[in-house]
């Protein structure tokens, strides 16, 4: 069982590379990896590639920069998506963690930490110093439970309210592990940290929060309770 961390990124290579070079300094476990993903049509593009020469040729196999094709991206949850059913599939063991570009892990030992408590199945998350234990926003969730569901990210969504699901579920399971002593901090405008740019402002827009917001209560009235009995047949709850 090993711990790999999906992180999506468009349009910014170098708060990605601070994101990606945070989670190197912190990790314990030589096992634990960062997958990043990025748009095949970001005009960025190449200054991801340039940077994995520039600062990651040290780190090997252990940070892997993956593109995607337009009908795998489009957005936060179909990128996310692509990438963490790739590894939930490939490694059913797998514990996957999604941070944004944004997130910095602060404590040393996260990955150790995150393994100890879903030893068996379950959603873990830390304290990300702006929502605390009040939502999952760079949540762990154990590599059976995305492949009961068939998605990690809540698909009906784009950006928005799906650290709402991910803690709809795991109190569903009742395998919902908040860590407070281990911080990933999120550095978001809306946490005054850093200053809103146009990723920010669509992602955040009132036609945005409307659709997806919209998108979460449909499914909670829908198939929630058909997704946690899925999640609890296939870890045996």
């Amino acid at each position: 069982m090993s711990v790999v961390v999906v992180i999506p990124s468009r349009g910014r290579p170098f708060r990605a590379l601070e994101a990606v070079l945070a989670i190197r300094a912190t990790a314990a476990r030589t096992d634990t990896t960062v997958i990043l993903a990025v748009d095949a049509d970001d005009p960025l593009r190449s200054e991801y590639y340039r940077m994995i020469g520039a600062h990651w040729s040290t780190y090997g196999p252990e940070v892997t920069l993956v593109t995607l094709d337009p009908d795998e991206t489009g957005d936060l949850v179909r990128a996310t998506n692509t990438v963490s059913l790739r590894v939930a599939r490939d490694d059913p063991t797998a514990i996957i963690g999604n941070l944004g570009d944004d997130h910095r892990a602060r404590t040393y030992g996260w990955d150790r930490r995150v393994l100890e408590v879903l030893a068996e199945p379950g959603i873990a998350y830390g304290d990300d110093r702006i929502q605390g234990e009040r939502l999952p926003t760079a949540p762990f969730i154990s590599a059976s439970i995305v492949n009961a569901l068939g998605w990690y990210a809540l698909p009906t969504c784009r950006h928005l309210f799906i650290d709402d699901a991910w803690k709809a579920l795991g109190l569903g399971i009742d395998a919902l592990r908040y860590l407070p002593d281990v911080v990933i901090e999120h550095e978001h405008p809306a946490g005054g940290k850093v200053e809103w740019d146009d990723g920010y402002r669509l992602a955040n827009s009132e036609a945005r929060l409307v659709a997806d917001r919209d998108a979460y209560h449909e499914w909670r009235n829908t198939t929630y309770y058909a997704d946690v009995d899925n999640i609890k047949r296939a870890i045996r709850r």
